[in-house]
């Protein structure tokens, strides 16, 4: 048993506390992942109120506001960074190390973006693939990504970095627009993405996060199976008994969403499954799909 805290506790974050408090069917293959408390740290009363409701503790912080992480971390924690990117913020990992490293943190584990890599032709990446953002999204995740290692490093922590596809789940994603007639496929669709259920992705945290020891320290997040923009929206369109949804042209959309769309990356997840040994509930969206209509 052991304490987490859980920075920007969002959508993802809440997943992993529910499995950590044993609210949802463990994986069998990450291990033990009972927790005495979860702390989710958000940034506003109204995020905390609604953590509230959901039965899970939070505090109110701002990791980039000097101290605000001093004094109530809990001893020998596990600490997961779900804090989404932003234009102009500075990068907060030094100081969260600082903090952490004084509470005797036992893993810091960053929550990044397969954004690190630039735009592809379709081919499959790895993690040894060269990183070479060409987003704001990118380049912010890559910052962040160096500054736990150096920050880890230098206060003998122990830091891993998860490179994460789109994330889906319950509520989220592809199944929910197209069931409210809102999706559109940007451009001709022929690029490629990976994804990942929320849930896989949960398994996929708690397996870095308590790993007895980490072969290495980044790691990609997605499933099996990379499909095309078009080929993913007809066939979760088939499976909700509608029509296809429309294309827009790239122009028509704004500039992050446009980088979205754009990436034409195939993820390899092997060493995600070798190493971390994680076994996906979802290996393919089709499974994610259907488990979503229920």
């Amino acid at each position: 048993m052991s304490s987490w805290v859980i920075l920007g506790c969002g959508y993802t974050g809440e997943h992993l506390a529910a499995r950590l408090l044993g609210r949802v069917p463990d994986s069998p293959t990450c291990g033990a992942t009972g927790a005495d408390q979860v702390i989710g740290v958000v940034r506003n009363e109204g995020r905390a109120a609604e953590l509230a409701r959901l039965g899970l503790a939070s505090r109110v912080a701002d990791p980039r506001v000097p101290g605000a992480m001093d004094g109530w971390l809990p001893q020998g924690f596990i600490l997961v960074d779900s804090i989404p990117t932003e234009r102009g913020a500075a990068p907060h990992a030094r100081a969260v190390v600082r903090a952490a490293a004084r509470a005797h943190c036992r893993r810091v584990v960053y929550l990044s973006s397969t954004a690190v890599y630039p735009r592809g032709d379709g081919s499959w990446i790895e993690e040894n693939t060269p990183t070479s953002p060409d987003t704001p999204r990118g380049h912010a995740r890559l910052a962040m990504e160096r500054e736990y290692f150096e920050a880890a490093a230098e206060h003998g922590l122990s830091a891993a970095a998860l490179r994460i596809a789109a994330i889906y789940g319950p509520g989220r994603g592809i199944v929910p627009r197209i069931r409210a007639g809102g999706y559109r496929v940007v451009g001709d669709g022929s690029n490629y993405f990976s994804r990942i259920h929320v849930e896989d992705l949960v398994s996929a945290i708690v397996a870095a996060s308590t790993a007895t020891c980490l072969v290495r320290h980044v790691y990609l997040v997605a499933d099996d199976q990379p499909e095309t923009a078009r080929a993913h929206a007809d066939g979760v369109a088939a499976l909700l008994g509608v029509a296809p949804p429309p294309s827009v042209p790239i122009e028509s959309v704004s500039t992050d969403m446009a980088d979205l769309h754009v990436g034409n990356r195939r993820v390899c997840n092997t060493r995600m499954k070798t190493e971390l040994g994680v076994s996906l509930r979802f290996p393919t969206w089709r499974e994610g799909a259907r488990a979503c209509l229920r």
